[in-house]
């Protein structure tokens, strides 16, 4: 276990500005009336439902929060917290009391987000509290950045010895801006007109230097950025500052960088938590029994997906512009660790997953960890591939596995979602192709019924189509007022319980614009009263 002294703070009181409240405007944009919803207490545009099942305790979390920042800003100039401040704040775990101010509407991002918690519910608690409140508030500079590259290296180290060499290298590979970052390096050397390039003598690697003489030698490689210094995390933040000062970062980018940066520092900060909770206890524990002394310590762990969406493009008479509105034209951001799952009806009521589970069996985490951790993923006696004994091989906390490679460094994936004919427009305009193809951004079509987030006590039990199809015929048996978002995420849940689902099962349905639209078909009918009569031959059984 690592050792980091840290001092807690048990009178800390911190202003805290993440809301659950959205205004709603008036209609016509002379009239000076709004309205402040409690996005809780709307069941017709967010639907929430969670339990336990048949295991004695519920570890899953989640959490709905809109997030007062503008997706194009690293340094938030709204935030009222420092990053110490933030790390001293680790012994907060009661639940947040959230504010009843809601951003205004140039700053409002919705974020939606499932924690499936393993080992207990310290971690999926603490992510419930405060990852929001970290991609909101967390302030990213050069400092911010060598502190996690000094943190995983040298606290954590094993596998984060290579990941610390390469930082650079492995955040704009998951944010998908390596090709545009090595363009604008090479533009800059060009700029100061320095041209290196490696040449062979004598079979080694050898770097000639040309354009400049020796008395400008010191000036110019003062200038000069190798692409090992910027993946080595030494001239990182130079290079962002400077993205970003040319505008040459977005809002596409800028955003995922805050995302990927605020997943990993969660995750520093529950592990400094973990570290100082768990020295209390040892000192507080008098007894010599190895076991029990070991069921008083954290070593908890838990999965998290979550979604983030704003609005691109809008009618100019939409004075609301969020992103379950006909005409709106919205981003759609997924940052996934683990097998929690995001799943998306299309308008022809068809379910497409906007996450792949991070087993042993994915082939881009098996490569990932073969390559450092050989040896470790077996076969237990099911069948069932594991990373040591952990089925998930990205999860927050996890302590014992953290050097071996488990990680919480979500895979993003991009999304646009609304009004149709504003996805094809938008598609067709040659200004955004470029945007479009670096970003891998897709869509459905628009026009989309709602977006399901669900633990794996749902999924182990249920096929996509089964959960979109339960929430569409829930919708279509009981009518626009019964048939809400809150009641579908009831019957999901329930059905996990009525064919004797084995693990906690959480689901959160959100309301897109093109919710109750959808053909009525159900696919999966039949499939689901075979699970239900095979559940009640198994009760009868028994």
């Amino acid at each position: 276990m690592m050792k980091m002294k840290i001092k807690l703070n048990t009178n800390l009181i911190c202003k805290r500005s993440i809301s659950q409240h959205l205004t709603i405007h008036a209609m016509k944009l002379k009239s000076p009336i709004n309205f402040h919803v409690d996005l809780l207490k709307v069941p017709s545009n967010f639907g929430y439902y969670t339990s336990r099942v048949n295991r004695m305790y519920n570890e899953d979390r989640w959490q709905t929060s809109i997030l007062d920042l503008k997706p194009d800003e690293l340094i938030n100039k709204k935030s009222t917290l420092n990053n110490d401040k933030l790390i001293e704040e680790t012994n907060r775990v009661k639940e947040p009391k959230y504010t009843a101010n809601s951003p205004p509407i140039d700053r409002t991002i919705f974020a939606f987000g499932v924690f499936d918690g393993h080992g207990g519910d310290e971690c999926s608690s603490y992510l419930k509290n405060h990852l929001y409140e970290n991609i909101e508030n967390l302030c990213i500079n050069e400092d911010t950045i060598l502190k996690l590259k000094d943190f995983y290296k040298l606290k954590i180290s094993g596998y984060w010895k290579r990941w610390g060499r390469k930082i650079g290298d492995v955040m704009v590979s998951e944010c998908k801006i390596e090709n545009k970052v090595k363009l604008f390096i090479d533009e800059v050397n060009e700029k100061h007109g320095i041209v290196k390039r490696e040449v062979k003598v004598d079979n080694k690697v050898d770097e000639i230097d040309h354009d400049h003489d020796d008395d400008n030698e010191n000036e110019m490689d003062e200038k000069f950025i190798e692409w090992n210094d910027f993946s080595n995390g030494k001239k990182l933040w130079l290079v962002l500052n400077m993205m970003i000062s040319e505008k040459r970062l977005t809002h596409w980018e800028i955003f995922k960088i805050r995302i990927w940066l605020g997943y990993l520092f969660t995750d520093y900060q529950f592990l400094t938590f973990e570290n100082a909770q768990n020295d209390l206890r040892l000192s507080k524990n008098k007894s010599k029994d190895i076991e029990d002394i070991k069921r008083k310590i954290i070593h908890s762990g838990s999965t998290c997906t979550s979604f983030f969406t704003y609005p691109l493009k809008w009618k100019n008479d939409n004075n609301n512009r969020y992103f379950y509105q006909d005409n709106v034209l919205s981003r759609l951001v997924v940052a996934h660790v683990g097998d929690t799952r995001a799943i998306i009806c299309d308008k022809d009521g068809l379910a497409h997953s906007l996450t792949k589970d991070h087993h042993p069996s994915n082939p881009i985490e098996s490569s990932r960890l073969r390559k450092l951790s050989a040896g470790l993923i077996m076969t237990d006696s099911f069948g069932e591939e594991r990373f040591l004994n952990f089925a998930n091989t990205r999860s927050f906390g996890d302590i014992s596995a953290k050097n071996a490679g488990i990680t919480s460094e979500p895979e993003i994936s991009e999304y646009l979602i609304g009004n149709s004919t504003m996805i094809e427009e938008f598609k067709n305009d040659e200004n955004n192709f470029e945007i479009i193809n670096n970003n891998e951004i897709k869509d459905f079509g628009g026009d989309e019924g709602f977006i399901v987030l669900i633990s794996d006590g749902i999924t182990n039990n249920l096929s996509d189509q089964e959960i979109v199809d339960l929430i569409m015929m829930n919708f279509n048996n009981k009518g626009n007022n019964k048939g809400n978002p809150m009641n579908g995420s009831r019957e999901v849940v329930e059905f996990v319980q009525c064919i004797n689902g084995d693990d906690n099962a959480t689901c959160l349905v959100i309301r897109l614009n093109g919710w109750g639209k959808w053909p009525i078909n159900d696919r999966t009918g039949k499939l689901r009263e075979e699970r239900m009569m095979d559940a009640g031959y198994k009760s009868f059984d028994r």
